[in-house]
């Protein structure tokens, strides 16, 4: 088992995150007298790409691309919520997503997070430029991570966010489509929005072939330290995370003596502010008979796949 793989190159920064991010987070209020007064009647629609409208009757599969186009929304609004990563004081904007939620969503109706559990580098976190801008860099850099996954919201309070329909096994509830709401702890319920949009199970025109576990890796404690931190492992582009703590990766042929595997496991942190990840594992024969496993890792703890380079893992004997 690979326990040594994942743990030298994604565990150290999840574990350092774990304690700050398991304690509740403090939260201002969205009323505080001192922020300014909004006036706004959000409203949305939902297209394909081509501009053709989504209805609540024909199903959407994995892989298709949703445009959510939204007005009326306020820049200006949602300045109270988590006092992390967007200062208080800043608009936090929305985020704007497709999953399956349950009944009982809504932040202003008291729900807690756990009904809106949605992985944050698969939604839309529309804010205004300023508030982009606003994210600290320094002594940690939340604006790299979060800047990922922002789309803009323009000065007049519209918006297109695009979606990839992509959502978790796992999902709050089985009311499917897309749906928007303050952004990190924010309360506003004239932004809780739900669009119905039934999902199929089955495969559509874009969506991608099923990950093949052809090289399993160990990464239980790599998982434990992301939940613990409340994030978690993520397997794309040919990985795949098992049920048993194990990811696996897609075979990808053979060049030379090299047995190449596709695929990308992230390792996260909440809001992605950790995420280190390991992209296509190869075994590689040395001229002197030895077999290594390599593989892409991020440079730093929060690189994610921006900044990568193929590192030396061990004997592939010993981690397979």
């Amino acid at each position: 088992m690979a326990s040594g793989l994942l743990l030298s190159a994604l565990t150290v920064p999840a574990v350092v995150a774990a304690p700050a991010a398991s304690a509740a987070m403090p939260t201002v209020p969205d009323s505080l007298p001192l922020f300014p007064e909004v006036t706004e009647n959000p409203q949305i629609t939902v297209t394909r790409e081509d501009g053709t409208p989504v209805t609540g009757e024909t199903p959407v599969h994995r892989g298709d691309v949703l445009l959510v186009h939204g007005n009326g929304f306020s820049p200006e609004a949602n300045r109270g919520g988590f006092v992390m990563p967007v200062p208080p004081g800043t608009a936090n904007g929305v985020y704007v997503l497709y999953s399956g939620f349950g009944e009982t969503w809504r932040p202003s109706e008291g729900a807690p997070g756990e009904a809106r559990t949605h992985p944050h580098d698969q939604l839309a976190w529309v804010l205004p430029d300023d508030s982009l801008a606003a994210l600290p860099t320094a002594p940690v850099d939340m604006r790299t991570p979060i800047a990922r996954e922002a789309q803009r919201m323009e000065d007049d309070g519209t918006f297109t966010a695009r979606l990839t329909v992509d959502p978790p096994a796992e999902t709050p509830g089985d009311r499917f489509g897309v749906y928007v709401y303050p952004a990190a702890g924010s309360v506003n319920a004239a932004e809780e929005i739900y669009v119905p949009v039934p999902f199929s199970t089955g495969p559509g025109p874009n969506t991608p072939a099923p990950a093949s576990p052809d090289l399993v890796l160990d990464a239980d404690l790599v998982a434990r330290a992301a939940e613990a931190a409340q994030g978690g492992l993520k397997g794309r582009d040919g990985a795949v995370v098992l049920d048993d703590g194990r990811v696996g990766f897609t075979a990808d042929g053979s060049v030379g003596s090299t047995e190449r595997y596709r695929g990308t496991v992230h390792a996260t942190a909440r809001f992605s502010l950790v995420d280190v990840a390991l992209r296509d594992p190869w075994i590689e024969t040395r001229a002197d008979g030895t077999r290594v496993l390599t593989a892409e890792v991020s440079d730093s703890w929060n690189s994610a796949t921006d900044a990568m380079r193929r590192v030396d893992l061990g004997p592939a004997g010993a981690l397979i």
